[in-house]
C-alpha cells in the first residue's frame, strides 16, 4: 500500500469518527433543549424553579456548544486535507 493510500485511509477513518462525534453531540444538545421544557413543568428543586421561565436554549452548556464547533472545525480541516490528497 502506498504512502498516499495509507494517508487517505487514515484521513477517511478520522473523518468518519469526527462525523460520529458531531452527530452524537448534536443529538445530545437536541435532547437537552427538547426535554428541558418538560423538566420545568413540575419543578421539584429550587434551581429548576429559579430557571423556570428560561428558554430551552439557555439550558445547553456553552462548553457543549463550543465542543461541537471545535469538532466541526476539525472535520473541515480533515476534509481539506483529504481534498489536498486528491489533487496530488
Amino acid at each position: 500500500m502506498s504512502l498516499n493510500s495509507e494517508k487517505r485511509r487514515e484521513l477517511e477513518e478520522k473523518i468518519l469518527s469526527k462525523r460520529q462525534q458531531i452527530d452524537f453531540e448534536k443529538t445530545n444538545i437536541d435532547q437537552i433543549t427538547e426535554f428541558s421544557g418538560e423538566n420545568n413543568e413540575n419543578p421539584d428543586v429550587m434551581e429548576e424553579i429559579k430557571n423556570y421561565d428560561d428558554p430551552a436554549d439557555n439550558v445547553v452548556d456553552s462548553a457543549e456548544i463550543k465542543s461541537l464547533k471545535i469538532a466541526e472545525n476539525e472535520l473541515n480541516e480533515l476534509l481539506i486535507q483529504l481534498k489536498g490528497l486528491d489533487q496530488h
